[in-house]
Protein backbone atom coordinates (compact mmCIF):
# COMPACT_ATOMS: atom_id res chain seq x y z
CA UNK A 1 0.00 0.00 0.00
CA UNK A 2 1.04 3.63 -0.43
CA UNK A 3 1.84 5.82 2.54
CA UNK A 4 -1.35 7.77 1.77
CA UNK A 5 -3.40 4.58 2.14
CA UNK A 6 -1.45 3.43 5.19
CA UNK A 7 -2.11 6.75 6.92
CA UNK A 8 -5.81 6.69 5.99
CA UNK A 9 -6.15 3.12 7.29
CA UNK A 10 -4.42 4.13 10.53
CA UNK A 11 -6.84 7.01 11.04
CA UNK A 12 -9.85 4.74 10.46
CA UNK A 13 -8.50 2.12 12.86
CA UNK A 14 -7.83 4.68 15.58
CA UNK A 15 -11.25 6.30 15.28
CA UNK A 16 -12.90 2.88 15.17
CA UNK A 17 -11.29 2.06 18.52
CA UNK A 18 -13.17 4.93 20.22
CA UNK A 19 -16.07 3.26 22.04
CA UNK A 20 -18.32 6.32 21.67
CA UNK A 21 -18.09 6.22 17.85
CA UNK A 22 -21.03 4.34 16.35
CA UNK A 23 -19.54 3.73 12.90
CA UNK A 24 -16.56 4.77 10.79
CA UNK A 25 -16.06 4.34 7.05
CA UNK A 26 -14.18 5.67 4.06
CA UNK A 27 -17.21 5.47 1.78
CA UNK A 28 -20.16 7.90 1.86
CA UNK A 29 -23.28 6.49 3.49
CA UNK A 30 -26.96 7.38 3.25
CA UNK A 31 -27.47 8.72 6.77
CA UNK A 32 -31.19 8.05 6.70
CA UNK A 33 -30.45 4.32 6.33
CA UNK A 34 -28.27 4.14 9.45
CA UNK A 35 -29.59 2.92 12.78
CA UNK A 36 -29.47 5.42 15.65
CA UNK A 37 -26.78 3.22 17.23
CA UNK A 38 -24.50 3.98 14.23
CA UNK A 39 -24.08 7.57 15.46
CA UNK A 40 -21.82 9.37 15.84
CA UNK A 41 -20.96 8.36 12.30
CA UNK A 42 -17.53 9.25 10.90
CA UNK A 43 -16.45 9.39 7.26
CA UNK A 44 -12.68 9.66 6.62
CA UNK A 45 -11.61 11.07 3.24
CA UNK A 46 -8.25 12.04 1.81
CA UNK A 47 -8.24 15.63 0.61
CA UNK A 48 -5.73 18.18 -0.69
CA UNK A 49 -2.01 17.55 -0.71
CA UNK A 50 1.02 19.70 -1.41
CA UNK A 51 4.20 17.92 -2.51
CA UNK A 52 7.74 19.13 -3.03
CA UNK A 53 11.22 17.73 -3.62
CA UNK A 54 13.47 17.91 -0.56
CA UNK A 55 16.51 16.09 -2.01
CA UNK A 56 17.81 15.37 -5.48
CA UNK A 57 19.85 12.67 -7.18
CA UNK A 58 19.02 9.14 -8.22
CA UNK A 59 16.41 8.75 -5.50
CA UNK A 60 14.43 11.97 -5.11
CA UNK A 61 13.05 12.36 -1.59
CA UNK A 62 9.77 14.23 -1.46
CA UNK A 63 7.72 15.81 1.30
CA UNK A 64 3.95 15.61 1.25
CA UNK A 65 1.60 17.65 3.40
CA UNK A 66 -1.83 16.10 3.12
CA UNK A 67 -5.20 16.88 4.62
CA UNK A 68 -7.73 14.29 5.72
CA UNK A 69 -11.34 15.31 6.18
CA UNK A 70 -12.79 13.56 9.18
CA UNK A 71 -16.50 14.16 8.66
CA UNK A 72 -18.63 13.68 11.76
CA UNK A 73 -22.40 13.32 11.98
CA UNK A 74 -24.22 13.21 15.29
CA UNK A 75 -27.91 12.42 15.75
CA UNK A 76 -30.56 13.62 18.17
CA UNK A 77 -30.86 16.36 20.76
CA UNK A 78 -27.95 18.43 22.04
CA UNK A 79 -26.19 18.29 18.68
CA UNK A 80 -23.67 20.95 19.63
CA UNK A 81 -22.63 19.15 22.82
CA UNK A 82 -22.47 15.79 21.05
CA UNK A 83 -20.39 17.29 18.24
CA UNK A 84 -17.95 18.95 20.63
CA UNK A 85 -17.56 15.74 22.63
CA UNK A 86 -16.76 13.52 19.65
CA UNK A 87 -14.40 16.10 18.12
CA UNK A 88 -12.42 16.12 21.36
CA UNK A 89 -12.35 12.31 21.58
CA UNK A 90 -11.11 11.95 18.00
CA UNK A 91 -8.43 14.61 18.42
CA UNK A 92 -7.21 13.02 21.66
CA UNK A 93 -7.06 9.55 20.10
CA UNK A 94 -5.21 10.64 16.94
CA UNK A 95 -2.80 12.80 18.96
CA UNK A 96 -1.51 9.75 20.84
CA UNK A 97 0.54 8.87 17.73
CA UNK A 98 1.27 11.90 15.56
CA UNK A 99 3.45 9.67 13.34
CA UNK A 100 0.34 7.78 12.17
CA UNK A 101 1.82 4.37 12.86
CA UNK A 102 5.32 5.45 11.80
CA UNK A 103 4.19 6.67 8.36
CA UNK A 104 4.38 10.42 9.05
CA UNK A 105 6.78 12.89 10.60
CA UNK A 106 3.97 14.89 12.22
CA UNK A 107 0.22 15.38 12.20
CA UNK A 108 -2.53 17.31 13.93
CA UNK A 109 -5.74 19.25 13.66
CA UNK A 110 -5.43 22.28 11.41
CA UNK A 111 -9.11 23.25 11.38
CA UNK A 112 -12.53 22.28 12.72
CA UNK A 113 -15.48 23.11 10.48
CA UNK A 114 -19.07 23.15 11.71
CA UNK A 115 -21.49 22.20 8.97
CA UNK A 116 -24.83 23.15 10.39
CA UNK A 117 -27.75 23.34 8.01
CA UNK A 118 -31.21 23.83 9.49
CA UNK A 119 -32.79 21.24 7.19
CA UNK A 120 -30.47 18.50 8.47
CA UNK A 121 -32.20 18.09 11.86
CA UNK A 122 -31.92 15.76 13.73
CA UNK A 123 -28.37 15.52 12.37
CA UNK A 124 -25.48 17.77 13.41
CA UNK A 125 -22.35 17.82 11.28
CA UNK A 126 -18.73 18.86 11.62
CA UNK A 127 -15.39 18.09 10.03
CA UNK A 128 -11.90 17.92 11.44
CA UNK A 129 -9.14 18.76 8.98
CA UNK A 130 -6.28 16.52 10.09
CA UNK A 131 -3.03 17.58 8.42
CA UNK A 132 -0.25 15.03 7.98
CA UNK A 133 3.35 15.67 6.92
CA UNK A 134 5.23 12.68 5.54
CA UNK A 135 8.24 11.83 3.37
CA UNK A 136 8.61 9.35 0.55
CA UNK A 137 10.94 8.51 -2.31
CA UNK A 138 9.57 9.30 -5.76
CA UNK A 139 7.95 6.17 -7.11
CA UNK A 140 7.22 4.90 -3.59
CA UNK A 141 4.11 6.88 -2.63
Amino acid sequence: MSKREDIAAHIVTQIGAISQVGSVTREPTDLTQLAVTAFPHVLVETANEVREDVSFGDAVRREGTMDFLINIVVHGNNRDTARNSIIELIEERLSTDVTMGGNASNSGTSEVIIREIAETAPFGQAAIVWTVKYYYTRGNT
